[in-house]
């Protein structure tokens, strides 16, 4: 069992070059989304990687399926358009054992576009908590796969690219974490570069956006969900021509669609034998 596996959510790969166009050094698992099915593996210098290919859609459920293959001691996930810097499986291996009750790290980032960089978010070392974790994604994130294990820790399967609602998957994630006991901490450490070259949901903060987020805050705050509805719609003015009334109502209607669907969940819950 290696100490550190990366685990990719990837899609329309053909083959294992995305390995080294990652500048993966250590383990891998690639969940790749296509249209067959497939499980091909190739031993490199900087480790073995292994795709599994699905004909599924969603980011969370591809996550998921490289969480339940993975075997290591550490998992950090990871998009398929970010390239790591030399030496980050030692940094990152080294940021758990410096910190031995952390269970989740958000590692920094620098982010890119058309091959320069245009923002770098270097994050301080300090703990996490609940009002302060929801901004994080995943491409940044590492965790030590028991905690998760025991926790029965995974990405919410409505939320996210290829789902019913666009994005959210990362900060249903650290919730469940939090919900759990888990202890999150920021690092310094930079990761590498990720591209903000295309995004495979992102269209702008139009009306399907704020469906979503409505949705979204239901989910993640049930009890102050109005509240933080609010405070979302009143703080993205300069991101949108959305006049605010419209904003809140597109937010509201999500609100009630998530509602929906969340007493359908339950309802299928309970049915279990």
């Amino acid at each position: 069992m290696g100490d550190l596996q990366v685990l990719v959510a990837a899609m329309h790969q053909v083959d294992l070059a995305l390995a080294a166009q990652m500048n993966l050094q250590c383990d891998a698992i690639i969940a790749n989304q296509a249209d067959r099915e497939e499980i091909t593996d190739e031993t490199g210098p900087g480790g073995t990687t292994k795709m599994l290919t699905t004909k599924t859609r969603g980011v969370g459920l591809n996550r998921n399926i490289a969480l339940l293959a993975a075997t290591s001691e550490i998992v950090l996930f990871a998009d398929d358009d970010v390239t790591y810097y030399d030496g980050m499986p030692a940094q990152v291996l080294k940021a758990f054992r410096e910190n031995p009750d952390a269970d989740v790290i958000l590692f920094s980032m620098d982010y890119a576009r058309g091959g320069q960089i245009i923002e770098r978010r270097h994050l301080p070392h300090k703990r996490l908590h609940v009002w302060n974790a929801m901004r994080y994604g995943a491409v940044s994130m590492a965790a030590r796969r028991r905690a998760l294990l025991q926790g029965n820790i995974t990405f919410h399967q409505l939320f996210g690219g290829g789902c019913i609602y666009n994005s959210g998957e990362d900060s249903l994630f650290l919730k469940a974490c939090f919900d759990k006991g888990l202890h999150i901490y920021t690092h310094p450490y930079v990761l590498g570069i990720c591209s903000r070259d295309h995004s495979t949901w992102f269209c702008g903060c139009n009306e399907k956006y704020f469906y979503d987020k409505g949705a979204l805050m239901g989910y993640l705050f049930p009890k102050l969900k109005y509240a933080m509805t609010l405070y979302f719609a009143l703080h993205v003015k300069k991101k949108t021509d959305i006049a605010c009334p419209d904003r809140i109502r597109w937010m509201y209607r999500g609100l009630r669609g998530g509602r929906a669907m969340r007493s359908y969940e339950d309802r299928l819950q309970k049915e279990k034998p």
